[in-house]
């Protein structure tokens, strides 16, 4: 695509070259014929080669066509998708002397924002000004976009307010849509609602069902399900009758919160307005309900579907694809891939994620890689969530050289890589006692994209100090400042956990306290940690009081330090202090609460059945 885009200039200058002396025919017409069709003709011109000679002839015909086909033309190679061909075209039309009017400068420009180029749009709306011509409000929505286009919100807003203000052309329900969309894929929701009512209490352009929808697709992907049923209440009082799009939005909105009682209300309102089930809508339901777990209900929904005639889409197939998946149901998953396959129904990535995630988690690591490799053979491209995947995959069976070997074919073919690769490479390399690759692939990350950040660090230092590496860690620690990074709860566990690991218990106790002082509050993950480091190192006494501060301050022992304190208490015997603290934890899970229990059965019913009655304990 990038060289196409380079060399359309010198294409063009060799088609011209080829055509300058011969008489053109194109599709059975002569050009004079063919410029007389209607502007459905020209949008029928599909291929840039195509168009580019029917333009030369155009250029050199006598008199020349109007300016509306030459338009016509240009706005057809802008509906290629050609921008840079288009605005090369508009250069030759200009450098022609050809006739240009309103129309050819705002197809121009959107050409150039489709470029992310809108500084350049502008400049055409000068041109419009030099040239006596009033901008429309298609050039002036044009511009919108172009600035939602690259970001610039603060921008679209400034521009629109000044044409609201000083009135400078009439509003339309096309710019409306531009501005509520592009506020809402900003994440300024809020200020799309306000716009709605702007334009319906002024103005004689009012929100139309499409800038409501909109508004309520937003919310709903916001989780803001019950604010997106206020904004249809009020959308019908006005008379707006909500279409499939509206119902859809709400529909997903429900199914991702869970609320399934109001899915099955909605969709019996529904009937009211006549709207239809659409392959969206089950697509919706299916993915909703895989996601709760509710598999069989999903494959119903499908055979539903294809009893009332509706074809199930590819999107609507993976859902259900990836729910067998995830309840380990790989023979159903492979099963259905197979089935929409006869359908006619290509899969897509998303299906070959799922099935090898599945795989992988089903620990039939062979099959994974059998479906990685068919991605190729049948022309799909892996996304980085496929080489997420089976690089996580790979790393959690052991087969690390398989891994390091892909993740350097993916740096070698400059595939894109995002953090989330990386933390699984360096996950992956330290838990398969590679760490030295690992600080070698941190060091090159940090004079490339992406920039490691704390969760890599972290990763790092915990693999160096179970590699036996504290120095090597703690001076990888004591650089986070100067990288501009902060350490995080889980930084300072490893660090921590490390220590005690050495035996360097004070400097354990330390770090806590370096940790408190930095914001970071010690919870009962700090406190597990340094009493299984006193533990291990014999340190009883210090253990218990360290056990009685912790339950102190309302945190419990997870089931590790549990286990580990009741071989304590085993040596202690049942009078011990610990098991009174153990027994009267009120901030036990229920886990903790079943261990204690049978450690105290096992005690007491053996040594000392008069102890029963001394300790209440609530299982429940």
């Amino acid at each position: 695509m990038a060289t196409t885009k380079a060399t359309c200039v010198s294409r063009q200058l060799c088609i011209f070259k080829r055509v300058c002396n011969t008489p053109f025919h194109f599709s059975g017409f002569h050009t004079e014929a063919y410029l007389q069709r209607s502007r459905s003709e020209f949008r029928s011109v599909k291929k840039l080669d195509d168009a580019l000679v029917l333009y030369s002839q155009m250029a050199r015909m006598e008199p020349r066509p109007t300016t509306v086909q030459f338009n016509q033309l240009l706005n057809a190679i802008v509906n290629m998708g050609c921008y840079n061909d288009a605005v090369s075209l508009f250069k030759d039309i200009f450098a022609c002397r050809v006739s240009i009017d309103e129309f050819t400068l705002t197809i121009a420009a959107k050409s150039l924002t489709r470029l992310h180029r809108v500084d350049l749009g502008f400049a055409i709306l000068g041109s419009h000004l030099k040239l006596g011509l009033v901008p429309s409000v298609v050039l002036f929505t044009t511009l919108l976009k172009g600035l939602f286009l690259q970001g610039r919100v603060q921008g679209a807003i400034w521009l629109f307010q000044k044409l609201f203000d000083g009135k400078l052309c009439e509003l339309s329900e096309v710019m409306l849509l531009v501005l509520v969309d592009g506020l809402c894929k900003a994440g300024h929701t809020s200020e799309a609602i306000k716009l709605l009512h702007l334009f319906d209490e002024e103005g004689d352009c009012k929100p139309d069902v499409y800038a409501y929808s909109t508004v309520i697709d937003s919310l709903c992907k916001d989780r803001m399900v019950d604010g997106a049923f206020v904004l249809l209440a009020k959308m019908m009082k006005k008379g707006i009758p909500p279409n499939v799009v509206t119902f859809n939005s709400l529909i997903d909105g429900l199914c991702k919160l869970g609320r399934w009682e109001e899915v099955k209300e909605l969709l019996e309102r529904r009937m009211d307005y006549e709207i239809p089930l659409t392959v969206r809508t089950y697509a919706i339901l299916v993915d909703g309900l895989c996601k709760e777990g509710w598999v069989s209900d999903a494959a119903n929904i499908i055979d539903k579907m294809v009893q009332e005639g509706l074809d199930p889409n590819t999107v609507t197939y993976s859902a259900l694809v990836d729910g067998y998946c995830k309840q380990g149901n790989m023979k159903a998953a492979l099963e259905l891939l197979k089935s929409m396959i006869h359908r006619g129904c290509k899969p897509n990535i998303y299906a070959y994620n799922s099935l090898i995630n599945g795989y992988f988690q089903s620990g039939c690591s062979d099959k994974a890689m059998q479906l990685y490799d068919e991605i190729h053979s049948i022309g799909l491209k892996p996304t980085v969530v496929t080489y997420n995947t089976v690089l996580d995959g790979l790393f959690h069976v052991g087969r690390s050289d398989e891994a390091e070997k892909l993740f350097n074919i993916m740096v070698e073919n400059e595939e894109h890589q995002d953090i989330f690769t990386c933390n699984i490479v360096l996950d992956g390399l330290c838990k398969n006692h590679r760490v030295p690759q690992a600080l070698c692939l941190l060091r090159t990350m940090e004079t490339k994209s992406p920039t490691p950040n704390i969760v890599c660090y972290t990763t790092v230092i915990d693999g160096l100090f179970k590699d036996g590496k504290s120095c090597s860690a703690l001076e990888l620690f004591n650089t986070l400042p100067s990288k501009g990074l902060q350490p995080n709860k889980f930084t300072y566990m490893s660090v921590i956990s490390g220590l005690c690991q050495d035996g360097l218990l004070e400097d354990a106790k330390n770090m806590v306290k370096k940790m408190e002082e930095n914001g970071l509050i010690s919870d009962s993950m700090a406190y597990n940690v340094l009493i299984r480091g006193l533990r291990e190192k014999n340190k009883h006494s210090d253990a218990i009081l360290l056990l009685e501060e912790m339950l102190s301050h309302g945190f419990s022992p997870d089931n590790r330090t549990c286990q580990i304190l009741l071989k304590l208490i085993l040596q202690k015997g049942p009078d011990s202090t610990l098991l009174h603290m153990l027994l009267n934890d009120k901030g036990s899970t229920p886990v903790n609460q079943e261990i204690v229990l049978n450690c105290h059965r096992t005690i007491t019913q053996a040594c000392f059945p008069s102890l029963l009655e001394q300790f209440s304990f609530n299982r429940n």
